[in-house]
């Protein structure tokens, strides 16, 4: 027992069903192990917003550590903190919104794979007629176009270019992290396009040219093959030999064609096969930067502590559930039932436990205060009160 025991036996104080109630168990070292866990992952979510979605602060906090006097205390050092760095103060270029990861990020993918599936089997339609191997080796043409198609165009233009490209920039820092991704996205929405626009205009001649082979039909001599600017960067001159060789009336010349004359197509099903490859890219852009947070590791960081309250969440369940265990050891030592008032020592003394982790399932005014730069008054007004105040 413990020192507040009474010699009587079967005799508890209240003091005594305490004593038992607050002995170590599995349920309540799990709600402490995961409690551990949670702060740990709300310390590392409020520091990448304090960051701004950098990983290093600009080279002035050295300086300032430079300037400091000598023998400088424990506060003073505190002081010469970066802002971003110091609680209980505005973390000012940080990221003040709540993350936009989807809660289920195979839904994301599994509408691209919807997309690719429907624009292969819309293309097969315009390359099975006149495809050697029917609507199979149609089918194959069509599925590696579109995958080309949606891949570049999620990934490397919506994922890494336009996602990246909705932060601000960091004017306090320009060799930070962030501005790097910035300029990373930039690069890769224009590579991401030149290589979009190619992919589909080679569909496009490329249908074009079965349609001509099957009218026993080729394009006309003299045909110019520069129609617009960068061109691809392809040399006028290599284009004039490539076209006007024997190549250049077959298959094989669709993508020199897409760099050289793009416009040269007379074919409604081209047309609509190019219309339809680029409306598909703009969407599958879109789904991509709304994969994933603009700032890289936001999403993890927010996906982190998500799971770490959920798991805090489920060991408190299990916590409350042992109510019955315990009352069950208790019962055992008293050796009788218990009464109303003990049941309910039983209970406060579980809650009283508990309280200082429920405190880790939300985020508290000070830290709001601390992040926002706002004032509690205004904060005030956009809690939920309860009934009893309003």
């Amino acid at each position: 027992m413990n020192e507040h025991a009474p010699s009587a036996a079967g005799a508890l104080t209240d003091q005594d069903i305490v004593d038992l109630t607050e002995r170590p168990s599995d349920a309540f070292n799990e709600v402490t192990l995961q409690a551990d866990y949670t702060t740990r992952a709300a310390l590392s979510f409020y520091r990448f917003r304090q960051l701004g979605g950098d990983y290093h602060l600009p080279t002035r906090k050295k300086k300032r550590r430079q300037e400091a006097p000598e023998g400088a205390d424990n506060e003073t050092e505190q002081g010469l903190r970066h802002p971003k760095l110091r609680l209980g103060q505005t973390t000012g270029r940080g990221v003040h919104y709540i993350s936009s990861h989807p809660k289920v990020p195979l839904f994301q993918l599994s509408i691209i794979a919807l997309m690719i599936i429907f624009e292969s089997a819309a293309n097969a339609y315009f390359f099975a007629k006149q495809s050697e191997f029917g609507l199979a080796g149609g089918i194959f043409q069509a599925a590696a176009v579109s995958l080309a198609n949606v891949a570049t165009s999620f990934f490397l233009i919506g994922y890494w270019g336009l996602r990246h490209i909705s932060m601000p920039w960091d004017s306090d820092n320009l060799r930070s992290r962030r501005n790097l991704y910035i300029v990373m996205g930039v690069v890769a929405i224009l590579v991401g396009l030149a290589l979009v626009f190619l992919v589909n205009l080679s569909a496009a001649h490329y249908r074009n040219i079965l349609d001509l082979e099957a009218l026993g039909k080729s394009f006309p001599e003299g045909l110019p093959t520069k129609s617009w600017s960068p061109f691809f960067l392809i040399d006028k001159d290599v284009c004039s030999t490539i076209l006007n060789s024997d190549l250049g009336s077959t298959i094989g010349a669709a993508a020199t064609n897409a760099m050289c004359r793009p416009a040269a197509l007379h074919s409604l099903d081209a047309m609509v096969l190019l219309a339809l490859g680029l409306s598909i890219a703009a969407f599958a852009a879109f789904e991509g930067r709304r994969l994933d947070s603009p700032f890289p590791g936001f999403s993890d960081a927010a996906r982190s502590l998500e799971s770490a309250r959920s798991d805090l969440r489920d060991a408190l369940y299990m916590f409350e559930d042992s109510y019955e265990d315990i009352k069950e050891e208790i019962v055992e030592v008293k050796g009788s039932e218990l009464t109303p008032k003990e049941k309910m020592l039983i209970h406060r003394t579980m809650s009283r436990m508990v309280a200082p982790y429920i405190k880790l399932l939300r985020t508290t005014d000070d830290g709001l205060s601390d992040e926002f730069g706002l004032d509690h008054e205004i904060i005030e007004q956009f809690r939920v009160k309860p009934k009893s105040e309003g």
